[in-house]
This record gives structure tokens, C-alpha cells and sequence, in this order.
């Protein structure tokens, strides 16, 4: 075997073991950064918690696996040992910061050790079958503590033991992912964190990466690198790059973000609640007015604010027979119900805090009645853990229900936010807002005709919706028609509605107002939904019975309302129906078809073809020039850094340091171009067998002006450069553009520069671009330097 083979195979091993010695700033740095690491990576899971319990879990999971982790590698424990002593680390202090309901003190008990170890392999299961925020609800942080604990134990021990410590920041990207996996369907976690996150582990990957080869060459060479030009300074351009492309890809997705919902674990799993299962509490409005019912007591409502609105369901989908939840296939927001740990996040409602206290009377169903926005519901009652488990809410339309349902005997405390309500006047300038409802089928054709008839004359949006409002209230009567109320059919299918608003008097009850308001409603433009719930008197305006601050709704207390999505005061809720007055006799009235009026509409303006053309394309023309220029960045990165170099070397301070400059540029574009320099090679054994004209020459002037016996001139300076760049330009000669693009972003010479730059950084300042013979000739000077000795090639 030769001897070479020995030598390379004694270096890495020394190398190797060098890597895995125990430096205090190796266990500090490495320790230190996987911190950093891991607390980005936690930004993932806040959504998910939202609390001060999560931050007590974090750092109880950090501390004990960092200790955990460094006595393993002080010790030199084997896996097996550390493995158990992270069990033993999550058994002892996993209860008080994961299930803290369950602890005694700082000690775990016997039943908070089962919901913790249940909850390694449920918790995952339980955590996206149930709305956001969860706090420290039972135990749920359990996932994100263990989840941390492993993988600070697992990186901190890469990060100190092994000889590849870039692999530690593997554990804090499966961090990060699993928060994003159990997080929210819509971007709570910036894309910021994931760039940052990223971009911190390719830094720290350049660096030790620079350092591994720094501690290489000082191996080889036998004396101390330079660590700001062979760690520092790669390591800085490295960070330069990343810092760059990061900045565009964070550009891209904040010019074009998703337009969906992202899709998480929470949005494939199979609903814990349909709501298309049940039926629409609206196609059984007619139920609380039958004899018997009108005046059973329904509920009883504590604490509920004056005028106040007690919600049962909210119904976003029309299909031409019946309004409903949850879209023509569920996979609306309004079909999506979760359980509720603790809260509800309201912090962007703006109204005032309402705490209400219900008692179920006479009241059967699923849909669980609430008022205004809901932030927190406690049960009371006989039956209260088996109704908080069976609870489930949908945010998006404040519609609550209890898989079982609910009855007399159901006792409950709420706390929520009612929201502000614009006035009339200021609903005139309303603007139709941006939220995604189901768009209603099979509606009727006098929906539209009644609308433009309504509408005719009011000129802004807000202005023809309260236009519309105000039309159905004037022009309409209520009958039930039960007992001796007028003939109303009930039902609000499209042959109803068509009925209603085409009669020679418009006679129905809240069902039919409040279906046929949200159509015309969504005629508009305003997306617009149902609301079904009391209302004290309905809307008969009688009240509903109060006893010491305690309302009892009764069956003709039931109504309906629509709710309408406005851009300047979001959900408002609107009361379209006609107050309870004299149903005149049809026969003083004459019919009155509606017809749609005959208005003259100018047509909108025309743009150029042009200038259609030039706003359909110019997206896609961004779009298409931002992925270019990320991914032809690190290129101009790399030609930058050239330029750098070349202009550094040219403007060297002495005329020597010129020329020499001259020769090294001439050696690195041959270096990037193919052509072998051996590093001990002299300028005359360099250019040899090398492509293009005039590198013999320039290796001559070169070696005459380094060991002449005088000093160069500038103008032997301004020649050199002169020769250089023809030789330089032969170079390119008869090369292809493919050829000629990957010379000019050639890292060669920049690999083979940061080799040299280590090599040389212990000799002499002046000596450190020769070979070892330039050296010796350069010591001598006077001429003492043979022709052809070996220089920096």
C-alpha cells in the first residue's frame, strides 16, 4: 500500500476525532443553537395553544432534555441509557407541565401518569378533532411536550457527540412540521418562520461545515488556519446567499399567496359532527306557534342584554326547498364543527361582553341556543360532563350544538360578545363584504324581479339594501295561519317564495321574510345568511315575561333574521320582517304583479384590447420574472464575487502584488474552465497542456517580477493585466455559450482560493500566494530565485 492512502485515511480519522472532542465551546455553541432553533420551530404550535401553559411545557421539555442530553455525552452514555433516562425525564416532570390539572404540587399522581402516557398515542387524535386554542384543556399539550422533549434530547446529542452536527437541526424541522400538521387550516404561522427557521440551519450547516474543513487543512498542513478567511468569511458569503434568496422566496409568497385554505390533519379527518345530518331547525319553525306550544316556556335567559337576540342555528345554504348548515357538501366553514376546550378566540369582534345564564324548559333539539359571538360555555347541570364532551361550535357562524341534543333539565353559563350594530343611516353606505357563503340554487324568479322593482332609485349598494328591508316590512303581514290567523302556508321552498312575492298580498310569516330577504339579499351582492332564534315578543313587539333579570322565552317567541356580510362592519344582523298589524280583505285589493322596470343602463366603459391584454399577462410576467430571478440569483451571487476578487487583485497596493494578482486570475479562469493545477505546481508547470495563447508568457513575466533583481513598475503592472485579459479571452475561444456560462459560475476557484488562503495563512504576510521553492527564492531575493522555481498556481 502506498503511502499517500495511509496518510489521507490517519487525517480523516484525526479529523473525525477532533470533531468529537468535548470543547466547552463546542457543548455551549452547539446547545445554544439548537435552542434557537427549537424556539422558532415552536412558533408552529402557538396557534395551537395560545397560552402561558404552552410556554411552561417548553421550557420544563427544554431544560430537563438539554440535561438529559449533555450528561449523555459528558458521560459518553450509550443511546439505550439516554433513552431511558428521557422516559424517566418525561414520567417526572411531564404531569405538572403537560397535565397540570392532574398534578399535585411539582409530583405527579397516579391518574395524571395515564392521561399523560394516553396521551403520547391519543392526544395526536384529540388535538384536530377540536377548535383552537386549546390551552392546557386536559391533555392535550402532552403531544407538543413530548414532541420537544425527544427532540431536544436528540439534538443536543448530535449537536455535542456527533462529527456531523448540521444534523441537529433535523429534530426542530420535524418539530415544526408537526405543528403545522395539527395547527389551523388557515396561515396562522407565518411564512417568515418557516424562511428564518431554514435559514438558520443552512448557516449553521455552512459554518461547521467551513469548520470541519479548516480543522482538516490545520491537520494537514501542521500549523493554525486563519479562522476569519477559512471559516468567518466562507461562512458570511454562504449566509449572504441564503439572507437573498430567502428575502425573495418571503417576496413571492407574500405578492401571490395561497387563495385556499391550506390542508392540514385537522381538515381529512372525518367530521365528528355533520350538520347535514339533522334537520333545518327553520322547515320546523311552524311547531313552536301550534296550540299548546305558543305559550310553553322554551327557555330561561339570565343576565341577556336588552333587545337581545338568543341564536339557535345559522343557515348559509339554499337549495330551492330548504335553508341549511354546512354547504351542498359539507365542506363549507359553516360545516366544519369542533369541540370547544376552553375559549373561543373573539379578540377580532368588536362589541360589548355578555355573561348568560340558560335553562332548558320546553326546548328539544341539537342546536345548542347562544347569544352573540360565543367565547366560553359552561355546563351546570345533571348532565354537564357528558354535554361538555358532546359539545361542538362553528365559528365562522356562531352556531353551537350538542351531539344527543339537549332538554329540559340543561343548564349552561355563557360568556360572549355582542357585536356592534350599524343604524339604518349609517347602513346606507354600506359595501358588500368578502365572505364565502354557498351560492343559493334554484332560487325563484321574482326574488330578482321584486328586487329591481324594491330598488329602483336608490343608487349605492347599502342604499338598496335598506331600500329592500324597508319594502318587505311596509308591503308585508304576518299570519302563522293557525287558529284563526289568515291561510299562510308554511315552508320556505321556491314555489313558496314565489308565491309570497307575487300574491295580491304578501302574506307568510318569519320563515318566509327572512328566506326571501337573504335571497334578495344575495341578489345584491351582499353574501347573506338565515338566523333562527327568540326574540322577546318575536316580533309581535309584546315582550317576552321577566322576572328579576330572568327572561322566559315562550314558543311565539321564536323569529328569524338574516345576517348580511358588510365590508365596513362585517356580519350585521337585520330584522326583516313586517310588524303584526290588520291583514286587510283581499277582495279591496287589486293584484299588483311585479314587473321588472324598464331602466336605461349605460353601458359600462370598454377598455382598450390592449390594455386588457397587458393586465391579463402582466401577473403571469411577474410571477414568471420572480421565479427567474430566484433561481438565477446564487449564480449572479457567484459572478459577483468574482468581480470582487478581480477588482481587489487589480488594485493591489504595490506593483508586485499587481502582477501576481494578474497571474492568480489568469490560474483561476483556467481552474474554472476544466484544466488540473496541481497546488505545488510552479507558473511554468501550470500553464503547460493549458487551452488558449499566452499563458507561457505570462507565467515568464510573472516569475521575472517576483524573483528579479529588482523591484516591477506599474507599467510592467499595467503589461501584465494587458496580457492577462488576452489570455483570458483565448481562453473562451471556440467554447460553446453553454461551455463559457458554466466557467464564468465555477465555485473551483473559489474552493481552490479559500485552500490556498488556509494553507498560507500561517506564513508570512508577503509569502503567502508562493509555493514552498518561492519561498525559499523570494528569501534569498537578488536573484537568488531560479527561473522556472515552483509558485502559487
Amino acid at each position: 500500500m502506498s503511502a499517500q492512502p495511509v496518510v489521507e485515511t490517519r487525517a480523516r480519522k484525526t479529523v473525525r476525532r477532533d470533531a468529537r472532542r468535548l470543547a466547552p465551546t463546542r457543548l455551549v455553541g452547539g446547545t445554544l443553537v439548537v435552542w434557537l432553533l427549537l424556539a422558532v420551530a415552536s412558533v408552529a404550535w402557538w396557534p395551537v395553544y395560545r397560552g402561558d401553559a404552552m410556554i411552561v411545557a417548553a421550557v420544563t421539555a427544554v431544560v430537563f432534555g438539554t440535561l438529559v442530553a449533555l450528561v449523555g455525552t459528558v458521560l459518553r452514555l450509550p443511546t439505550a441509557v439516554v433513552a431511558v433516562a428521557t422516559i424517566a425525564a418525561f414520567a417526572l416532570t411531564g404531569v405538572p407541565a403537560a397535565v397540570p390539572g392532574q398534578a399535585n404540587g411539582l409530583l405527579p399522581t397516579g391518574p395524571g401518569l395515564v392521561d399523560l402516557f394516553a396521551g403520547v398515542a391519543l392526544g395526536w387524535k384529540r388535538l384536530v378533532t377540536i377548535s383552537l386554542p386549546v390551552g392546557s384543556y386536559e391533555a392535550l399539550l402532552v403531544p407538543y411536550f413530548a414532541t420537544l422533549l425527544v427532540a431536544t434530547v436528540t439534538a443536543v446529542s448530535v449537536a455535542t457527540r456527533a462529527s456531523r452536527q448540521e444534523l441537529a437541526s433535523i429534530p426542530a424541522l420535524v418539530l415544526f412540521a408537526a405543528g403545522v400538521a395539527v395547527g389551523p387550516s388557515r396561515l396562522d404561522t407565518s411564512i417568515a418562520t418557516a424562511v428564518v427557521l431554514a435559514g438558520i440551519a443552512l448557516v449553521w450547516a455552512l459554518t461547521v461545515r467551513h469548520g470541519r474543513r479548516a480543522v482538516a487543512v490545520a491537520n494537514t498542513i501542521g500549523a493554525p488556519v486563519h479562522v476569519a478567511r477559512s471559516v468567518v468569511r466562507p461562512a458570511l458569503v454562504g449566509t449572504g446567499t441564503i439572507v437573498a434568496a430567502a428575502v425573495v422566496a418571503t417576496g413571492l409568497g407574500l405578492v401571490a399567496p395561497p387563495s385556499t385554505a391550506r390542508t392540514v390533519a385537522r381538515t381529512d379527518i372525518v367530521k365528528p359532527f355533520d350538520p347535514r345530518d339533522t334537520v333545518s331547525p327553520l322547515s320546523g319553525f311552524r311547531a313552536y306557534e301550534e296550540q299548546g306550544e305558543a305559550d310553553r316556556a322554551q327557555l330561561r335567559v339570565t343576565g341577556l342584554p336588552r333587545d337581545g337576540f338568543v341564536r339557535i342555528a345559522t343557515l348559509d345554504t339554499y337549495d330551492g326547498v330548504v335553508y341549511r348548515v354546512g354547504g351542498p357538501d359539507g365542506s363549507t366553514a359553516s360545516g366544519t364543527f369542533e369541540r370547544v376546550p376552553t375559549s373561543v378566540d373573539v379578540r377580532g369582534v368588536r362589541g360589548r361582553t355578555a355573561r348568560v345564564s340558560v335553562t332548558v324548559e320546553g326546548y328539544r333539539g341539537v342546536w345548542l341556543p347562544t347569544v352573540g359571538d360565543l367565547e366560553r360555555v359552561d355546563f351546570t347541570g345533571s348532565a354537564a360532563e357528558r354535554e361538555r364532551g358532546a359539545f361542538f361550535y362553528n365559528g365562522s357562524t356562531g352556531t353551537g350544538a350538542v351531539v344527543g341534543g339537549v332538554g329540559a333539565g340543561t343548564r349552561y353559563d355563557l360568556t360572549a360578545v355582542v357585536p356592534d350594530q350599524p343604524t339604518d343611516e349609517q347602513l346606507v353606505a354600506a359595501q358588500p363584504g368578502t365572505a364565502s357563503v354557498p351560492a343559493p340554487r334554484n332560487v325563484p324568479d321574482a326574488v330578482r324581479d321584486t328586487v329591481d322593482a324594491y330598488t329602483d332609485g336608490a343608487e349605492t349598494d347599502g342604499a338598496k339594501l335598506v331600500t329592500m328591508v324597508q319594502a318587505l316590512r311596509r308591503n308585508g303581514y304576518v299570519s302563522h295561519g293557525v287558529d284563526d290567523d289568515r291561510v299562510s302556508r308554511s315552508g320556505h321552498g321556491a314555489d313558496r317564495l314565489q308565491e309570497l312575492l307575487t300574491s295580491p298580498l304578501m302574506i307568510g310569516d318569519q320563515e318566509q321574510y327572512a328566506a326571501v330577504a337573504a335571497l334578495m339579499a344575495d341578489e345584491l351582492g351582499f353574501p347573506a345568511r338565515v338566523v333562527m332564534g327568540f326574540a322577546p315578543g318575536g316580533d309581535s313587539g309584546a315582550g317576552a315575561a321577566t322576572t328579576d333579570g330572568t327572561t322566559t322565552f315562550r314558543g311565539s317567541d321564536v323569529t328569524a333574521r338574516i345576517e348580511v356580510d358588510t365590508a365596513q362592519w362585517g356580519w350585521v344582523t337585520i330584522n326583516p320582517n313586517p310588524t303584526v298589524r290588520d291583514i286587510p280583505d283581499e277582495q279591496q285589493q287589486t293584484p299588483k304583479p311585479v314587473t321588472r322596470p324598464e331602466t336605461v343602463v349605460p353601458p359600462p366603459p370598454v377598455q382598450p384590447l390592449w390594455l386588457q391584454i397587458l393586465l391579463a399577462v402582466l401577473p403571469w410576467v411577474l410571477a414568471f420574472l420572480g421565479l427567474v430571478a430566484l433561481v438565477l440569483l446564487p449564480f449572479g451571487v457567484i459572478v459577483l464575487i468574482k468581480r470582487i476578487r478581480r477588482r481587489r487583485r487589480r488594485r493591489a497596493p504595490t506593483p508586485r502584488a499587481r502582477i501576481v494578482g494578474a497571474w492568480d486570475e489568469y490560474r483561476d479562469a483556467l481552474v474554472d474552465r476544466g484544466h488540473d493545477v496541481d497546488r505545488s505546481a510552479t507558473r511554468r508547470e501550470a500553464v503547460v497542456g493549458a487551452p488558449g495563447e499566452g499563458g507561457a508568457g505570462l507565467a515568464a513575466l510573472a516569475d521575472r517580477s517576483v524573483f528579479g533583481p529588482s523591484d516591477a513598475d506599474g507599467a510592467a503592472a499595467d503589461r501584465m493585466w494587458a496580457a492577462t485579459d488576452d489570455a483570458v479571452r483565448s481562453l473562451a475561444a471556440g467554447r460553446t455559450r453553454r461551455e463559457r456560462f458554466r466557467a464564468a459560475v465555477s465555485l473551483r476557484s473559489l474552493r481552490l482560493g479559500d485552500v490556498a488562503r488556509s494553507a498560507g495563512s500561517s506564513v508570512p504576510r508577503g509569502l503567502s500566494g508562493l509555493g514552498r521553492s518561492d519561498r525559499k527564492g523570494a528569501g534569498a531575493r537578488g536573484g537568488a530565485g531560479r527561473p522556472g522555481s515552483r509558485g502559487a498556481a
